[in-house]
């Protein structure tokens, strides 16, 4: 068993692109958090490859913006708190303000409809005590998707999906993390869509920033709890070492 468990990586693909979508998974998931020192050592032995495949695995990670390689000490997965990540995430924001914005202005009773039709999906996903994490975020990226073809702005789609490569793919799963997350962001998708069908472009634009920033915010409480409990957990594993050391 390592530090990341001994769960194998899918398939036989150990090239670097692979190993890269794997750690991307890790990291999705919450096993590994922000903050994380992501050692070479361990993941090799994870997933059974040498470190050179790894090094450039975590490579193409830094490019994407989820890892940060500092000379000296290795790669780390990127903070929450980092300057470029809270840069992103405040563009993002905006982003989907303008994209609620504009989703009021334009919805007809159809495009409303099929929101509606999502949001019924998604409130289905929340109440139900045996759903996941991942079952809930991709029905909120069907709901958004929805407001992007009701939309039709192909620039601002893609300038969206592009913000949410990376930093967001950090914090998404956190903000989200327990039911009662997904309650409270359900709430918001609710009034979001009572202000979109009735056409309140600017009252959609102060929601959808609300509702973006309370997720953010959520994320970074949290993780800062799960750093605080894997730290103390780490220190305690190192005193019960040297005991048995000691004792030996």
């Amino acid at each position: 068993m390592t530090a990341y468990g001994s769960i194998p990586p899918s398939g036989d693909d150990r090239s670097p692109p692979a190993l890269a979508r794997q750690i991307r998974l890790m990291i999705q998931s919450g096993e590994v958090l922000p903050g994380s020192h992501l050692g070479t050592v361990e993941l090799a032995e994870r997933f059974s490859v040498s470190r050179g495949p790894l090094r450039e695995a975590l490579r193409l990670l830094e490019s994407s913006g989820l890892v940060k390689i500092v000379p000296q000490r290795g790669a780390f997965v990127v903070r929450l708190d980092d300057r470029e990540v809270q840069d992103l995430l405040a563009v993002r924001e905006v982003l989907f303000a303008l994209l609620a914005e504009r989703c009021a202005s334009a919805a007809t009773p159809g495009g409303v409809e099929a929101l509606r039709r999502e949001l019924e999906q998604l409130e289905q996903i929340a109440r139900n005590p045996a759903s996941t994490a991942r079952a809930f975020q991709v029905a909120t990226y069907r709901y958004v998707a929805q407001m992007n073809v009701i939309v039709g702005s192909a620039r601002l789609t893609q300038s969206i999906r592009d913000l949410s490569i990376g930093a967001a793919e950090i914090y998404g799963h956190l903000a989200i993390a327990t039911r009662d997350m997904r309650l409270k962001d359900l709430s918001g998708y609710k009034k979001l869509f009572k202000l979109i069908a009735a056409g309140a472009g600017a009252a959609a634009f102060s929601q959808a920033r609300a509702m973006h920033s309370q997720g953010v915010a959520r994320a970074v409480e949290l993780n800062a709890s799960a750093l605080r409990q894997s730290q103390s957990s780490s220190a305690n594993d190192f005193v019960q070492r040297k005991r048995r050391t000691t004792q030996s």
